[in-house]
């Protein structure tokens, strides 16, 4: 077994990996010594006295193996360890004819470091689940439609995998036959599956849950989203935050005083039990292991809720995080148009008949906006047939769309494109001719806007009449002309994320300033700003603008208070570069959001940011903990034993207990108390 104090990833990855035999082994010595202990040291049965002597003697050495091979290998290393301070206790206790020490002390050892054994496992549970899932074989379907299983590791990409319902999908790839229910909870921590059918993409180590599918292979199992995962987490074991590299200083350090300091007492007391009490009673384990088992709970606990983090360094920088600095879109709001709002500006035409003309006209073209246009119109029971519209007759790409309906021209654009259509004037007096153009028809606006909901829980579509500047009014705006007469407007937005403004309250609570940067304009930031309730925003600011003000910021704050950005890993990956930690709310399975961030969200989820600091300073805490606890005790232990007041086997009883209190301290953030929101 490992020593406590010797703590290594892969070799946590390795005790993980051990057979029950193995574990029973362990069980075997710890249950020998103590038989020993109980009926040779303490009830002295065996008679003469010097055969339960060698009895111990002989138990001592044999169950005591790990610890000698442990503190052998350490010092071949040039390693002072606390495996090695025990071994001298023991070494001595037997020169000394102190048995009964010499045995207790070996079985509390022991036992110690069989508890860290169990603990180490529990801490990797979360991580070894991720190993648990990572699909072994696929159902490969040939030209012939025969199937046959091979190794993942055979799979190519464009492979045809059969899945069916229950199994694991093993590779990355794209839906060609079938639908069903799968389950992503492994990828992004959602907890409802999600439907999915042909043309939809599918993640390897993920459930197919309801009915077969065919999938066609897009990524070698190395390459898959899910390996990626399992790569960053390993990385994350292996690398060590400054507060463990402390932690592991601090632990050599104080076993290093033990030794000197028994070498002291025994100049000054000359007193054998008391120089044994030294060096038996420093546990510095519980520091030097309880460190790595706190940062591997948070690590594992939040890799299995989408949210993959680059090393326990970031968990240490997100305890501290004094700003988060937002990129709006994409991140706070979804980043796709939506219709806002639908006005008719002619009395005899009705919000939802602009609607409609809206809808024919954008029928056929492949543009975000007229994909906006047509769900809206759905969602208000418009169908515009096919076979009654036939190809725009004119489209001016990134400007508007004119076509012929019913021998009638229908033009929907942006202000330049509907000007044109209108009066064919000089283009830098179009915004002044279509404002004069609107003030002239201010008292005809009627809106269609989302108002309330009824007690059915359908949102009922409200007409009413405003008097707005429309031009000052619109977020992004399209005007409708028809035979050159302007008759409507369709409004699009940027729609906010549903659990943004909660996200931002959770962060607010913590003491977290919240700033948001954004490329729109003044109107549009402030809008955003003020309804997700954030009191500090730059607008207008194109992308190295964006890496200059998070230059500014960290500049500013220094290393004491934490700069967090927040994008979504593709077009913000210069910023998040500039941060001290940067998040990336990329799409499930965006490789250049795992590549570039420190911290990738697996899905856009944005509750998942409060829940990542609370997590992270959770952990950081139970370290503090654990750092101040042990110095406590162990000065504490270091005065009584020097004075002659504890004995060797009070000694060991206080090291053993002080270090099983600290791990589990550490051992109790491996508990993962799934809520809604915030885990409590």
């Amino acid at each position: 077994m490992s020593g406590a104090c010797e703590y290594d990833p892969k070799k946590a990855h390795e005790l993980a990996e051990e057979s029950e035999e193995d574990k029973r082994m362990e069980i075997l010595r710890l249950v020998g010594i103590a038989l020993v202990t109980i009926f040779v040291a303490w009830l002295q049965l065996i008679q003469p006295d010097w055969i339960g002597k060698a009895i111990v003697t002989v138990t001592v050495l044999i169950g005591g193996y790990p610890l000698f091979k442990e503190s052998l290998h350490a010092l071949k290393n040039g390693r002072v360890n606390m495996e090695l301070s025990m071994v001298i206790a023991i070494i001595a206790s037997l020169a000394l004819l102190q048995f009964l020490p010499a045995i207790v002390v070996t079985f509390f050892a022991i036992m110690s470091e069989f508890v860290e054994g169990f603990i180490v496992r529990k801490g990797r549970k979360n991580i070894e689940t991720l190993y648990s899932l990572a699909p072994r074989k696929a159902l490969v379907r040939n030209e012939n439609g025969q199937t046959k299983l091979l190794e993942i590791e055979q799979v190519n990409v464009g492979n045809v995998i059969a899945i069916r319902e229950g199994d694991v999908i093993p590779v990355d790839g794209v839906i060609i036959s079938g639908s069903s229910t799968v389950d992503q909870a492994s990828i992004t921590g959602e907890s409802i599956p999600i439907e999915k059918n042909v043309g939809d993409s599918v993640f390897a180590g993920t459930i197919n849950l309801t009915q077969q599918l065919e999938v066609r292979c897009e990524k070698k199992s190395t390459d898959t989203t899910f390996a990626k995962i399992i790569q960053l987490v390993e990385e994350a074991e292996a690398s060590k935050a400054p507060i463990q590299k402390l932690s592991d200083k601090m632990a050599t350090r104080l076993i290093q005083f033990a030794i000197g300091l028994s070498v002291v007492t025994y100049i000054a007391t000359q007193n054998i039990v008391s120089t044994l009490s030294v060096i038996i009673v420093a546990g510095a384990c519980g520091l030097a292991v309880g460190t790595p088992i706190a940062l591997l709970a948070t690590i594992g606990k939040l890799s299995k809720r989408g949210i993959v983090i680059k090393g326990g360094i970031q968990i240490e920088n997100m305890s501290r995080t004094g700003i988060i600095v937002f990129d709006k879109t994409g991140t706070l709001t979804h980043g796709k148009p939506v219709v806002s709002q639908v006005v008719s500006l002619e009395p005899s035409k009705t919000p939802k008949d602009i609607l409609e003309y809206a809808a024919i006209v954008e029928k056929y073209t492949n543009h975000p906006l007229a994909r906006a246009v047509e769900e809206k119109a759905t969602l208000e029971g418009i169908r515009v047939s096919e076979k009654s519209v036939s190809m725009p007759n004119t489209v001016t790409v990134g400007r508007g769309v004119t076509r012929i309906y019913n021998n009638q021209r229908i033009s929907l654009g942006n202000l330049e494109f509907i000007d044109n259509e209108i009066s064919h004037g000089e283009p830098e007096y179009a915004a002044q001719r279509i404002s004069e153009l609107l003030k002239s028809k201010r008292n005809s606006f009627q809106y269609l806007v989302n108002e309330y909901k009824d007690n059915t829980g359908c949102t009922l579509q409200i007409v009413r009449h405003q008097d707005v500047d429309l031009l000052q009014f619109a977020l992004t705006a399209t005007f409708l002309v028809i035979d050159q007469h302007l008759v409507g407007a369709v409004f699009f937005e940027d729609s906010l994320r549903n659990d943004a403004k909660e996200a931002i309250s959770e962060i607010k609570k913590m003491k977290i300033k919240v700033v948001m940067l954004t490329g729109d304009n003044e109107k549009i930031a402030k809008r955003i700003a003020d309804e997700v309730g954030i009191d500090e925003y730059y607008a207008e600011l194109l992308p190295q603008d964006k890496v200059t003000k998070i230059e500014d910021i960290v500049r500013e704050h220094g290393d004491h208070k934490m700069v967090v950005m927040v994008g979504d890993g593709i077009n913000d990956a210069p910023a998040l570069a500039k941060s001290h930690v940067g998040i990336a709310m990329g799409k499930t399975g965006t490789d250049v959001a795992i590549e570039t961030a420190d911290i990738v969200l697996m899905t856009e989820d944005i509750m998942k940011i409060p829940h990542l600091i609370k997590n992270s300073r959770q952990s950081i805490f139970a370290v503090k903990q654990n750092f101040f606890g042990t110095l406590g005790v162990d000065g504490l232990g270091f005065i009584l034993a020097f004075t002659g007041h504890i004995n060797p086997l009070l000694a060991a009883l206080i090291h053993v207990a002080s270090e099983l209190v600290f791990m589990t301290n550490s051992a109790r953030l491996i508990i993962d108390k799934r809520s809604a929101g915030i885990a409590s």
